[in-house]
């Protein structure tokens, strides 16, 4: 856009509502406090920024940005002296962080993904939690990209006065721990109440009944809150080889999402379940809380998306299609790829090169896994199966080790058959396990 066009359009297109809006957007207001001031709600605050963002000729298919960043973008470069001087930095040059944490919540390199079209995975979420008694169910293997959804949910929360707690499941894998249902559940409730230091121990814990103790608990802690509570379970799946355990857990959590229809009280919980795989036990589907509420499946980034996160690097987007045939749209591979073409002056040339050696910027990340893979002989042998074969390999009587490669991230499962998840781990893993 030339500034005579957009000079037109601020000129005679424009609303006072319009006008309104991008000066509490310009003064780097917040969208909550935004949404007080237009007196509406939070999500229309959203569409008023896209309205306006299309008449200033914003197209959603051919930007890599979200409306807000465009209108700050243009009156930046047209009208600099109407924005805020932090808001024009913030979107001129973010600091490059090593990709080694979840993103954060504010963060300018969280990238929004879409399980359907024209709805993000960050929208349903938001919109399950605003629901009494809700549970929500976030899939994905490790280091695509959970912990940085939870980031999210959890900002939501404390946008809406909830209060939230994360817990996560491989704190809790500990000899004295698993050795019985009642003794997980009660370190699980330990530490949940911990989490509240105003909150104590009940002194009548029953040993033999440790789910209606941690029920009770739960239900004295809902009615002291007296707010709604996000409880946030992350690596659900690492009790997952310890089938009773698994059994009896997953039954509780279903009864206390079932409660919500029964008692009031129990309205105010929301529970969000995260996990790598697919139970691969034997679970009684009244029981089980992984066929209610809304479910999440963290897929790899498109290429759009991918694009967006090379711009947000001010790299050229051109290297899309050599980094993607590499890596696929693995979102910590490509993050680690940015990163490194960013900070350490990597051509893509030479990263294509390097990647899958021990002297590329993979090795940590491949000597963990082989590690993990070495220990376990059946996941071994069924990975280099897989990496042998030219086409996707059905292992319906080897489902166990499968679900467990596909947790790691390195397969893909399509249907009944597994493949390499890219050709990143295909070159690497198939010269090291052949």
């Amino acid at each position: 856009m030339n500034k005579e066009i957009f000079e037109y359009i601020y000129s005679s297109q424009l609303t006072k509502d319009d006008e309104k809006i991008l000066k509490l957007l310009f003064a780097n207001k917040q969208r909550k406090e935004i949404a007080k001031a237009l007196k509406c709600v939070e999500t229309n605050v959203s569409h008023k920024f896209k309205a306006i963002a299309k008449k200033f000729n914003y197209l959603e298919s051919n930007q890599d940005c979200k409306p807000t960043e465009y209108l700050v973008k243009i009156f930046s470069k047209y009208k600099p002296d109407m924005v805020d001087q932090q808001l024009i930095k913030s979107y001129a040059s973010y600091p490059i962080l090593m990709p080694d944490k979840p993103e954060e919540a504010d963060s300018p390199f969280y990238i929004e993904r879409y399980q359907v079209p024209r709805r993000s995975v960050e929208s349903q979420c938001y919109e399950a939690i605003e629901k009494p008694g809700s549970l929500i169910r976030i899939k994905a293997p490790k280091k695509m990209g959970k912990t940085s959804l939870i980031n999210q949910i959890q900002a939501r929360a404390n946008d809406n006065n909830y209060i939230s707690q994360y817990l996560r499941f491989d704190l809790l894998i500990e000899p004295p721990n698993i050795t019985s249902v009642n003794n997980f559940i009660k370190a699980f409730n330990k530490n949940l109440i911990s989490l509240f230091p105003d909150v104590s121990e009940r002194p009548n814990w029953d040993d033999n009944n440790a789910k209606i103790s941690c029920t009770k608990d739960l239900k004295s802690l809902l009615l002291n809150l007296h707010k709604n509570f996000v409880l946030i379970l992350d690596e659900v799946d690492e009790i997952f080889q310890y089938p009773e355990i698994t059994k009896d857990f997953c039954g509780m959590l279903r009864h206390w999402y079932e409660e919500s229809n029964n008692v009031k009280i129990w309205k105010n919980l929301r529970i969000v379940i995260a996990y790598s795989t697919e139970y691969h036990g034997k679970l009684d589907i009244y029981q089980s809380p992984f066929n209610v509420g809304s479910s999440i499946e963290l897929k790899e980034f498109t290429e759009k998306e991918v694009t967006r996160l090379i711009l947000l690097y001010q790299l050229n987007s051109k290297i899309v299609t050599d980094l993607m045939s590499m890596v696929g749209g693995h979102p910590y591979l490509i993050r680690l790829a940015l990163y490194s073409i960013c900070e350490e002056e990597l051509t893509i040339e030479k990263f294509l090169e390097e990647a899958p050696t021990d002297s590329g910027i993979y090795r940590d990340h491949f000597s963990r896994h082989l590690e993990t893979i070495n220990k376990r002989p059946k996941i071994k042998t069924v990975f280099q199966e897989i990496l042998k074969a030219n086409d996707p390999v059905s292992f319906s009587d080897k489902n166990r080790e499968v679900r467990q490669l596909e947790a790691m991230g390195l397969i893909k499962i399509q249907g009944n058959k597994a493949k390499t998840r890219c050709q990143l781990y295909q070159k690497y893993f198939g010269e090291f396990l052949a």
